[in-house]
């Protein structure tokens, strides 16, 4: 995202499968980061919803959508410009 935007440096951008599965994504992003890293986030929105829970650790986003929310607010067609360091798919 650098260059493209100020907010952060790199957005991770995942979809879920229900809200439960939002939340759960949510949580073990922020303890891997913690464990791993030692970084904790700065704050966390949406996570009661789950349609779209946003965890911000500064100069990383993690955007964690149900496929309808990923859909409606058309994230992957705003920053389509941005570089795509790696994408996976979890099986």
């Amino acid at each position: 995202m650098r260059g493209l935007t100020i907010v952060a440096d790199y957005f991770v951008i995942c979809t879920a499968s229900s809200s439960t599965n939002a939340r759960a994504i949510a949580d073990e992003v922020s303890e891997q980061l913690r464990h791993r890293a030692g970084r904790k986030p700065m704050g966390i929105e949406g996570r009661e919803e789950g349609w779209w829970v946003l965890v911000d650790f500064g100069d990383i986003l993690v955007h964690v959508f149900q496929s309808e929310a990923r859909e409606y607010y058309g994230i992957d067609q705003t920053w389509a410009d941005a570089h795509i360091v790696k994408q996976s798919e979890a099986a």
